[in-house]
């Protein structure tokens, strides 16, 4: 959405749950209503059978600015979540190749490993490096946002992109698709948005016009891809927050609806975060007055702002479930010179050259070939 703010830190679990057919929406997805009157402008809302909303367009089914993918659609269809069960495991997922975020053992072994590219029986559905590609429709001005974007994402924590642009998207041997960004350029609408996590294959990050004045939209929907979703979606956000629902168009509360199961929450509410949104300035298309608050502060009533950058509380979430890699052909897992720990405070050169070695099974040197570029 315009005017978002993001953090609440929400593990991606892998759901091992079927493709969503076109043929079973009816049956599956009944109409939330059937006065045309209460449906979004923009789409469809639909009740699912756990009872949440979700809005359908386009054949796609959204929660706001979040585009969901089948096996999260299902699972908040069965259960209420976005995936069934909660991790096993919290931490950075090291089981892929940083640049081809596929199994290692592939890379190593030169074998197709059984292993689904849509979805990833992981813990959770991150990323190693974040492999993008920028769309040729993008203009020059929304490629440079882009770009300073993700270099000063990397300058505070420890997420690290690839620019695959113009490289295969396609494994040249097994036929599979690698996981990737697309960031795409959507013009004069009123929203951009992104798929959860890392879902396989391509996946889009549409990016519309206003984020030439808002370019923390544009950490927003990154934070989106990498696994967080929205503040205010937090289980305890009661505690902090007043939410004015009758002043909420029934798309925009879509964003509102609590999880409340299989989900990592990282500290107390952050007002500072990139994933909350503002308190005012939506337009009709959200809000039925444009006058009134959407939400505030429980504690005073004060306005809340979207963070123009990451906060404190976002870049420990990302620094908890990622590694800085370097880029490389081969399997040797190279560090970059900062990492940071959950605390956002930076390891000293022999934690760092520890954990280099750990994940490397003990090989403390790194191969001198097999960098490969990597830029913006």
């Amino acid at each position: 959405m315009k005017k978002l703010s993001f953090y609440l830190a929400i593990i991606l679990v892998m759901a091992l749950s079927s493709c969503f057919k076109k043929s079973e929406t009816k049956s599956l997805y009944p109409r939330f209503s059937e006065d045309p009157n209460s449906h979004s402008i923009f789409g469809q809302l639909v009740r699912l059978k756990s009872g949440f909303i979700v809005e359908r367009k386009d054949s796609l089914y959204y929660l706001g600015d979040i585009v969901l993918s089948s096996a999260q659609l299902n699972a908040l269809d069965e259960y209420g979540t976005f995936f069934p069960k909660r991790p096993s495991y919290i931490g950075p997922d090291t089981s892929v190749h940083p640049v081809y975020n596929i199994p290692m053992q592939m890379v190593q072994k030169n074998l197709a490993i059984p292993r689904a590219f849509s979805q990833y029986p992981t813990p959770y559905n991150m990323w190693a490096m974040v492999r993008f590609t920028y769309n040729p429709n993008l203009p020059f001005w929304l490629k440079e946002e882009i770009r300073s974007v993700l270099y000063q994402m990397q300058a505070v924590s420890n997420v690290r992109f690839y620019n695959a642009t113009g490289q295969p998207t396609i494994d040249p041997t097994y036929g599979f698709p690698y996981p990737y960004i697309d960031f795409y350029y959507i013009g004069a609408a009123s929203t951009s948005n992104s798929r959860v996590g890392r879902v396989g294959g391509m996946q889009r990050i549409n990016l519309a016009n206003f984020v030439i004045y808002q370019p923390n939209a544009i950490v927003h929907e990154i934070c989106h891809a990498l696994g967080m979703f929205h503040e205010m979606e937090r289980v305890d956000r009661d505690n902090y927050i007043n939410i004015n629902w009758t002043n909420l168009k029934p798309v925009f509360a879509l964003q509102f609806q609590k999880i409340t199961s299989n989900y990592y929450q990282l500290g107390p509410y952050d007002f500072n975060s990139v994933t909350g949104y503002d308190s005012r300035g939506y337009d009709t298309t959200a809000v039925n007055d444009r006058g009134q608050y959407a939400y505030i502060k429980k504690s005073d009533g004060s306005d809340i702002y979207q963070g123009l950058e990451l906060s404190d509380f976002d870049r420990r979430w990302i620094n908890t479930f990622y590694i800085p890699f370097i880029a490389r052909s081969d399997i040797y897992a190279e560090l970059d010179s900062i990492v940071y720990k959950g605390d956002n405070t930076r390891m000293s050169l022999a934690e760092r050259l520890s954990l280099q070695v750990t994940l490397n099974k003990g090989i403390p040197d790194i191969p001198p070939i097999g960098r490969i570029p990597n830029n913006f």
